[in-house]
C-alpha cells in the first residue's frame, strides 16, 4: 500500500484553521494553579483565620497591639506565599526548560516521504508511523498494521494488548507493544482523548518520599500541639480568679502560640530546596520529570535494572555467525531476514549490514515482543513462499529439529558462545501466517535451524564506578532482564562484578514458585535472566509490600510497568518514547556516571531540611516549653506575635536560606527521625533552663521592668538560636567558615538593632512594629555572660549527643 500523506499546502490550511496539535500537556503545574495554590493554601486559611481572630478583638478592646500583630501576621503570609510562589515559578521554568532537551518527534508522511516533526505540528489527517515502543500521540485510525499490538493500560488499566487491524481506533495515551502500522490523526490537541481526561497518559504518579512523609508526621503533630496549648491557655485563664496578664496579653498569647506552630516555613524550605536540586541537576545533564524525584532516590534501598541500555551501550555488533548450513547461504538468509523486518531495533540493525536476496518479498510478520522473544518472517524468495524466525537460542533450542539440534550444542559448547548473547536463525516449514494464530504457531512450530547468531554488546565505561558507589551507601544492586544469564554474567564479569550460579535465577524458575518463596529469591538473588515484562513488575510490587524503597533503571517497553509501577522510574535517553514520558528521571545522553551525582544531590536536599529541620523544630518546641512554663508561672512569656516573626527571622528564616544555598554535604543520613529529634529536645530543653536561669539573674543583678526583663529574656533567645544554628552547621562538616561568618554577622545586626541607639525613621519604625526596647549596658553584661556561659554548655552536650547518634 502506497501512502502519500498530506501536501505542503494541506498542512498549512489545517494549521491556519487551528487544527494542529498545539495544545500542550503540562507535565507541570500551570501558572494559575500555582498561584491559586498558593494564595489558597492550607497554611493560609489558617493564617488568615488568625488574623480575623486578632481583628475581632481589636474591634472589640481598641487596642492598638492588636491591629500592629494583624499586620505582622498577615506580613508573614505575604512574604511567605511571595517566596513560594517565586520559587515555584522558578521551579516549573527549570523543569519546562530541561523538558525542551527531550525530544518528542514523530514521523509522518508527507508529500509521499517520511518527515520527522515535533508531535505540536501534527495536523488533523495526518499520517503517523507508530513502531515498537511509540505512544499513540492523537486519537486517530488505523489504516495500515504489521500485527500492531497496542497497550492502553495508561488509560484504562488493562495491560493486554489489544491487536488492531485497520480501520480500529487508536487513542492518544497508548502506546505499541509489539508490531508497526500507520493511523490517520483524526483528533488532535485539547480535543484528544488523553487530555479530555487530564492528560491522564502523561500525568505522572505522585508518591510521597519517606523525607515527605516525615515532614508531613511533624506538621500534624505540632499543628495538634498548638490546638492543645491554645486549649489549655483558655482554660487556666478563664478558672483563675486573678491574672497576672490582661485579656488583650491572653489573645496575643494565643495568636503568638498559633502563628508559632503552624508550620508553614518548614514545608516552605523544603520546597525550596527540592526546586534548587532540580536545577542543580538539570545543569549535569539530567531531566527530572517530578520534582520530589531526586530525594526519593537518595532513599533508595534496591535498585533494578535492565541490562541493555544500563550496564551496556544498546550498540550491538556480530561476533560470530556459526552455521549448520553453508555460511554464505546462511548470511544471504539472514541479511534477507533483516532487510524485509519491520523490526528496526539494536539486533535487526546490527545484522542489517549482510548481503540479501533482492528479489525477496514481504508477506506477513509476527514481530518480536517481549513475551515470545522471537520474530518470525514469510518472504516470497525465487517464487517460494518461506517462513523464517529469528529470536533466543536458548528460547528456540528446543523446537529445533534432530539431528541439527545436537549440532547446534555441539557447536554452542565447541566455540564457548555461553558468554554472548546468543540467537537462532532458521525457517519453519509448511506453514503459512495467514492461515494459523500466533498462539497455535508457537506452540507447533519445529525449526530447520541456518545458524547461530552471536552478538556482543558495548559495555558502558563509567557503569562500574556508579555501582560501588551505590553499594558503599548500602544500596543493594538487581539485575532483571530478557537475556540468558550466561550472557549477561559474562557482561557482569567484564565490568569487574563478579555474579555466582547461586545468585542468578530465571522467568521459568519463578513462575514455579509461591508468594513466601518468590520473596525470598528476590531478597537473595541478584541477577533475574529470561524475564518477561509481568516477572520485573512483580519483583518490584514484592520490594514494595516489603516496605522497601526501589528505584527501576530501564530503556525500553518491557521495563515500563515496572518503571511506573518504582518508587522512582529512571529512562535513558536513547529508551522507548512511552518509557521516557512516564519516567520520574530522564539521562540525556545515557550517562549512566550521572546516578552518583543525583544520589549526592538528593543526600544534599535530605541534609539541608535535615538541618532545616532542626532549626525549625527547636523554635517551635522552644515555644511549646515556654508556654507550658508561662501556665505553671514558672517563666514570664516575653513572646508577641511580631515577636515571634523576629525570632523566626535570625533563628530559621535567614539561617535556612544561607544552609539552602551553600549546603554541599553528601553523607547519607542514616538516623534522620532519631538525629532531629535527639537535637531539638536537647537544644530546646537547655535553651529553656537557660532563658529560666537568665530571668533569675537579670531579675536580681539589673533592676529593670517587665517590658524590658522581657525584652532581655527576648534577647538571650535569638543570640542561643544563633549559636544554635553554629551548632547545626558544624555537624555537616563543610563550609563551616561560611555559616560562621553568617552567624556572627547576625548576632552584629540583632546588637545594632536592640544595643545601639541611633535614631532614624527606617530603624525606629522597625523597632516599634518589632518591639524592640532599647537595653543599658549592663542588662547587656549580663546577657553576653549568660548566654556564654548556656553556648558553652550546648556545644558540649550536642558533641556528647552526635556522638551518641552516630555510635562514634
Amino acid at each position: 500500500m502506497e501512502i502519500t500523506g498530506l501536501t505542503s499546502k494541506e498542512v498549512r490550511e489545517r494549521t491556519d484553521k487551528g487544527l494542529s496539535n498545539q495544545y500542550a500537556a503540562h507535565k507541570t503545574k500551570t501558572y494559575r494553579e500555582i498561584t491559586v495554590e498558593n494564595i489558597f493554601s492550607l497554611f493560609n486559611l489558617i493564617t488568615f483565620s488568625i488574623i480575623i481572630f486578632v481583628i475581632t478583638f481589636y474591634i472589640r478592646n481598641n487596642d492598638e497591639r492588636l491591629l500592629l500583630d494583624s499586620i505582622g501576621i498577615l506580613f508573614i503570609a505575604i512574604t511567605n506565599t511571595g517566596i513560594a510562589l517565586f520559587q515555584e515559578i522558578k521551579s516549573k521554568k527549570a523543569l519546562d526548560k530541561v523538558n525542551l532537551l527531550l525530544k518528542r518527534e514523530v514521523i509522518v508522511i508527507r508529500e509521499g516521504k517520511k518527515q520527522s516533526i515535533d508531535q505540536t505540528k501534527v495536523v488533523v489527517d495526518d499520517i503517523i508511523e507508530i513502531v515498537r515502543g511509540d505512544q499513540i500521540i492523537v486519537d486517530g485510525i488505523v489504516i495500515g498494521t504489521k500485527r500492531l499490538e497496542i497497550d492502553e493500560s495508561l488509560l484504562t488499566g488493562e495491560s493486554i494488548p489489544i491487536e488492531k487491524s485497520t480501520g480500529d481506533t487508536v487513542l492518544s495515551g497508548s502506546f505499541c507493544v509489539s508490531g508497526n502500522g500507520y493511523y490517520k490523526a483524526v483528533k488532535v490537541g485539547i480535543e484528544s482523548h488523553a487530555n479530555k481526561v487530564t492528560n491522564l497518559a502523561k500525568k505522572f504518579k505522585f508518591s510521597l518520599t519517606p523525607l515527605q512523609k516525615r515532614i508531613n508526621f511533624i506538621l500534624k503533630v505540632l499543628f495538634g500541639i498548638a490546638l492543645l496549648l491554645v486549649l489549655i491557655e483558655i482554660l487556666v485563664y478563664n478558672l483563675e480568679t486573678t491574672h497576672t496578664y490582661t485579656f488583650v496579653e491572653h489573645i496575643r498569647k494565643i495568636a503568638t502560640i498559633l502563628i508559632s506552630l503552624v508550620p508553614q516555613g518548614l514545608v516552605l524550605t523544603a520546597s525550596v530546596t527540592f526546586a534548587i536540586g532540580v536545577y542543580r541537576i538539570s545543569k549535569i545533564g539530567a531531566i527530572v520529570q517530578k520534582l520530589n524525584a531526586i530525594e526519593s532516590f537518595s532513599n533508595v534501598e534496591y535498585v533494578c535494572m535492565d541490562k541493555t541500555g544500563t550496564l551496556t551501550e544498546n550498540k550491538l555488533k556480530v561476533h560470530s555467525i556459526n552455521s549448520v548450513i553453508p555460511n554464505e547461504k546462511a548470511e544471504m538468509m539472514l541479511g534477507t531476514f533483516a532487510f524485509n523486518s519491520s523490526e528496526q531495533n539494536a539486533t535487526i540493525k546490527a545484522i542489517e549490514h549482510l548481503p540479501k536476496y533482492s528479489d525477496a518479498k514481504y508477506i506477513n510478520e509476527i514481530p518480536f515482543s517481549s513475551e515470545i522473544k522471537m520474530s518470525i518472517l514469510e518472504l516470497e524468495i525465487a517464487s517460494q513462499k518461506r517462513v523464517f524466525v529469528f529470536g533466543g537460542y536458548d528460547i528456540l533450542l528446543n523446537k529445533v529439529i534432530e539431528p541439527e539440534k545436537e549440532k547446534l550444542e555441539s557447536i554452542f559448547h565447541n566455540q564457548n558462545l555461553s558468554i554472548y548473547r546468543n540467537l537462532l536463525f532458521g525457517e519453519i516449514e509448511n506453514i503459512k501466517l495467514s492461515e494459523i494464530s500466533q498462539e497455535e504457531l508457537i506452540g507447533l512450530i519445529a525449526i530447520k535451524p541456518f545458524c547461530i547468531v552471536s552478538i556482543s554488546d558495548t559495555i558502558r565505561q563509567d557503569v562500574l564506578d556508579a555501582i560501588n558507589l551505590f553499594k558503599d551507601n548500602g544500596i543493594k544492586f538487581k539485575i532483571l532482564t530478557g537475556d540468558s544469564p550466561e550472557a549477561v554474567s559474562a557482561i557482569l564479569k567484564e565490568i569487574g562484578w563478579d555474579v555466582t550460579i547461586d545468585e542468578m535465577t530465571t522467568g521459568t524458575q519463578l513462575d514455579e514458585l509461591n508468594e513466601k518463596e518468590f520473596s525470598d529469591v528476590i531478597f537473595n538473588k541478584t541477577l533475574f535472566a529470561r524475564l518477561k515484562p509481568e516477572h520485573k513488575l512483580k519483583i518490584i510490587k514484592t520490594f514494595k509490600s516489603h516496605k522497601k524503597h526501589v528505584a527501576m533503571i530501564g530503556d525500553g517497553v518491557n521495563d515500563l510497568p515496572a518503571i511506573k509501577q518504582a518508587d522512582i522510574g529512571i529512562a535513558m535517553e536513547e529508551g522507548s518514547a512511552i518509557t521516557k514520558e512516564v519516567a520520574d528521571i530522564v539521562l540525556l545522553k545515557n550517562k549512566f556516571s550521572l546516578l552518583p551525582e543525583i544520589f549526592d544531590e538528593g543526600n544534599k536536599i535530605v541534609n539541608s531540611v535535615n538541618a532545616i529541620s532542626k532549626l525549625f523544630l527547636t523554635k517551635n518546641f522552644l515555644v511549646i516549653y515556654l508556654t507550658l512554663a508561662s501556665l505553671l508561672s514558672l517563666l514570664d512569656f516575653p513572646l508577641t506575635p511580631r515577636r515571634v516573626s523576629l525570632l523566626n527571622i535570625f533563628s530559621i528564616g535567614l539561617p535556612a536560606f544561607i544552609i539552602t544555598l551553600k549546603n554541599n554535604n553528601t553523607h547519607k543520613c542514616r538516623n534522620f527521625v532519631k538525629d532531629v529529634f535527639s537535637f531539638v529536645l536537647t537544644s530546646s530543653t537547655l535553651m529553656l533552663v537557660g532563658t529560666y536561669f537568665s530571668q533569675i539573674f537579670i531579675s536580681k543583678f539589673v533592676s529593670i521592668p517587665k517590658p524590658e526583663l522581657d525584652m532581655a529574656l527576648m534577647t538571650v533567645l535569638i543570640i542561643l538560636s544563633v549559636i544554635n544554628f553554629f551548632i547545626v552547621s558544624s555537624e555537616s562538616g563543610e563550609r563551616k567558615n561560611i555559616y560562621y561568618i553568617y552567624g556572627t554577622f547576625l548576632i552584629v545586626l540583632f546588637v545594632f538593632l536592640a544595643g545601639i541607639k541611633i535614631d532614624t525613621y527606617i530603624l525606629n519604625l522597625l523597632r516599634t512594629f518589632y518591639e524592640i526596647i532599647h537595653l543599658n549596658f549592663k542588662t547587656w553584661i549580663v546577657i553576653f555572660i549568660l548566654t556564654a556561659l548556656i553556648s558553652a554548655i550546648l556545644i558540649i552536650t550536642h558533641r556528647i549527643r552526635e556522638r551518641m547518634v552516630t555510635n562514634k
